[in-house]
């Protein structure tokens, strides 16, 4: 009988070797980002409906390989306590489940809007462009202290304009919120942030980009600073590296795909649901799948558990930046 002789150094190399393509496969898994479409009607008035989609997102969390959730803006309806307070308990939700979220400033989340109603131009006292500035409430409410993941900020102590990294999918990941309509300082800051990351897939998330026809819009709301057409030029084309572009504010659902400064493919989302009965408790939720090079996205409404089929986007081929 035939004496069989293990390679105890070849048996090591192929486990090896096995173990590792294991690795890779389960890091490079897909996760979903819940984005909060404007939620200043729901915050305002119909509660049950916001707590059931952050109640959705913790039952969803593990199943889904939920690593973060974002906000688009206008969190609250009116700059006064009791809507802030209710966004407080709602996230809350969030923050029990040890789950981290990254709020962006709308206009409606400033004092460019009154206590009690909210049209910028007329009932908030003082200059309206001085106004959106003003986010004393949002800062009280939510300080830098709650908002885990968050390494820095243009301005000390508020998270106006702020960054954040995590990693999902075996990649870096670097997420930029950006005021409302914002100031040339802030876009600067943004640029460097994004230049000191260059191994990362960026996400700027801003109240303000697209308009519900999918074009990048090119007024300033009238109180604002620069355009968001003006932001993409100084900012958003120009670094290889910025992969996502979502906001609200306007419209209901809108996407474009176009090729920054550097040959790269920028994805840029709209979800705004707020004027079909107070949001409709509608979330999008962004698919990332690494493997398949892809990036999808429905609107799915846990409140009323149904999807907007029409709403469905979908992105194949993408590059994404590898870690080094």
């Amino acid at each position: 009988m035939k004496k069989i002789v293990f390679n105890k150094t070849l048996i090591f190399s192929l486990l090896l070797s096995a173990l590792l393509s294991f690795s890779i496969i389960s890091s490079a898994q897909k996760f979903v980002i819940p984005i909060f479409p404007d939620t200043q009607g729901e915050v305002g008035g119909q509660m049950d409906m916001f707590n059931s989609q952050l109640y959705w997102i913790v039952s969803q969390k593990d199943s889904l390989n939920i690593p973060y959730v974002l906000h688009v803006g206008d969190i609250v309806n009116f700059d006064n306590i009791g809507h802030w307070e209710n966004a407080d308990k709602g996230f809350k939700i969030l923050d029990d489940a040890k789950i981290p979220y990254v709020l962006c400033l709308g206009n409606h989340d400033t004092e460019a809007v009154g206590v009690n109603s909210g049209s910028a131009a007329s009932n908030a006292p003082g200059a309206t462009h001085l106004n959106v500035r003003k986010t004393t409430k949002f800062n009280k409410y939510f300080p830098v202290s709650r908002l885990s993941g968050q390494e820095g900020r243009y301005e000390q102590g508020k998270s106006d304009n702020a960054y954040y990294t995590y990693k999902a999918g075996g990649l870096d990941w670097l997420i930029v919120s950006l005021e409302f309509c914002a100031r040339q300082g802030p876009v600067e800051w943004a640029g460097k942030v994004i230049a000191e990351h260059p191994n990362h897939n960026v996400i700027i998330l801003t109240h303000y980009h697209l308009n519900g026809s999918g074009d990048i819009a090119e007024r300033n709301a009238g109180y604002g600073d620069l355009s968001p057409y003006e932001i993409y030029d100084l900012l958003i084309k120009k670094y290889p590296n910025i992969l996502l572009v979502l906001s609200g504010h306007t419209g209901n659902s809108a996407w474009r795909n176009d090729r920054g400064d550097n040959g790269n493919r920028i994805y840029q989302i709209l979800q705004d649901y707020q004027g079909e009965n107070m949001g409709d408790g509608y979330l999008r939720l962004l698919e990332i799948n690494p493997e398949r090079r892809s990036i999808t996205g429905k609107i799915y409404s846990p409140y009323n558990k149904k999807e907007k089929c029409e709403a469905f986007i979908r992105f194949n081929g993408v590059t994404f930046i590898q870690p080094k």
